[in-house]
């Protein structure tokens, strides 16, 4: 039994500091586990977990995606905008998506095909949907969201959110794509080494590719989920949730070099920021004592996946 539980905890670092966090605040505060309060902090996450698994698709390479938050942002307003002008939800899913792909296809072409730098690439397109974001909104937010929408965000079954089930069908997609099919074996050995993966005949650049662009479609689908979420297409939406994302996706134990993780550690991962930042807020810490202990957290995390992750080697 313990031998099991220390293998898990091994495998998944996220779930003891989970428990820990759990029992402290529901200790400290009798809201914490409120069914109303739990069902808020499902919904509010739901924007980050499904860009957090697109996050993960471009960390198990060894590549990194710094515009994920700000494509949030320009899918959001450039959806809003069409539904606004048209009433047509599906249109705005498909504007949503669409913009989340084209960023996510230009970052691909350029970092898997042309072979620029990641870091760099990713950051010229994150300024670039952030432009147009606030051009395209004139930076206030997109008002005319059809009421299905707004009235979507609320839905709840089972006690939880309709946002959240669509993050968790995210979630299942993403699992069974890395550890049922070729492409995510792919996935796992061109982060793990990259000549070895071109020596046994992957097409590196097209794994690359493929990863960017999920990236940025699953950014397209949070950007749209966003707008369900508060009600319109607001052009700053994604620029808290770069920093959260990244956290989320490490804390879960998802090695940023690249071959070492998975999309269910993810999961854990924005778990557990969730309940530090609600379970924060309702014993009242100022938002900047949150900020440091989210950065001491996300320390230590790092720190101990890199240790548990060399023991398991």
């Amino acid at each position: 039994m313990f031998r099991s539980l220390t293998s898990a905890a091994r495998l998944y670092p996220a779930i003891p500091v989970i428990v820990v966090l759990l029992v402290s605040f529901s200790t400290i505060s009798p809201y914490f586990l409120n069914a109303g309060n739990v069902e808020a902090m499902l919904a509010a996450n739901s924007v980050v977990l499904i860009a957090a698994v697109g996050m993960t698709l471009v960390f198990l390479t060894g590549g990194i995606d710094l515009s994920i938050s700000t494509v949030i942002s320009a899918s959001a307003v450039l959806s809003g905008l069409v539904m606004a002008a048209t009433d047509n939800v599906a249109l705005g899913v498909l504007t949503a998506m669409g913009v989340g792909a084209g960023f996510g296809a230009a970052n691909g072409v350029l970092i898997g095909i042309f072979g620029l730098t990641p870091f760099i690439t990713t950051m010229a397109t994150q300024l670039i949907a952030r432009g147009i974001a606030f051009v395209m909104s004139q930076g206030v937010a997109v008002r005319g969201t059809p009421f299905w929408v707004m009235d979507f965000g609320f839905w709840v079954w089972l006690g939880i959110p309709a946002v959240t089930w669509i993050a968790f069908g995210v979630v299942l997609i993403g699992i069974a794509a890395l550890t049922l099919t070729t492409w995510g074996r792919e996935v796992y050995l061109v982060g793990s080494n990259r000549n070895s993966a071109r020596f046994t005949g992957i097409n590196v650049p097209q794994i690359e590719f493929s990863v960017y662009f999920l990236s940025g479609l699953l950014g397209g689908l949070a950007g749209f989920i966003s707008i369900a979420n508060l009600g319109n297409a607001i052009p700053g939406v994604g620029d808290t949730l770069l920093l959260i994302i990244i956290g989320a996706v490490v804390l879960g134990g998802t090695a940023m070099e690249g071959g070492e993780g998975s999309v269910l550690r993810t999961l854990l991962g924005v778990a557990l920021l969730s309940i530090l930042i609600n379970g924060l807020n309702l014993i009242g810490i100022p938002f900047y004592d949150q900020l440091i202990v989210q950065g001491v957290l996300i320390f230590v995390g790092t720190w101990l996946a890199m240790k548990l992750s060399r023991r398991r080697s």
